[in-house]
């Protein structure tokens, strides 16, 4: 799941003005806003990320067929040259992907 940052102006309640606030996202939700001049934050539940982050890893294994019937009709020899690699590395990666979520919500 992917952390993304952006940068935009809205009103701070706590400032009484329009200020430029950082806007954190995890995947496609929220995590938390940030007043750049005041420095207050806005936190979004860390279940609610994580159960986000729940539904974007079964939609990803949802499609994974339909994504590899794909990549062979691309490329078989590099397809079949990859996977081996893939299917070791897998577990690993998603482990780490979802600890690197966890210390981003942490933060």
């Amino acid at each position: 799941m992917s952390i993304t940052k952006f940068q935009t102006e809205l009103y701070c309640i706590n400032c009484k003005e329009d200020t430029v606030h950082e806007i954190t996202y995890v995947g496609e939700n929220i995590e938390k806003i940030t007043c750049k001049k005041c420095e207050s934050e806005l936190h979004i539940n860390e279940e609610l990320i994580l159960s986000a982050y729940a539904a974007d890893v079964l939609q990803r294994i949802k499609t994974k067929p339909d994504r590899m019937s794909e990549e062979i009709k691309q490329d078989l020899g590099k397809f079949l040259y990859s996977i081996p690699i893939r299917i070791i590395t897998k577990p690993y990666r998603m482990v780490k992907e979802y600890n690197d979520t966890k210390k981003d919500i942490q933060k």
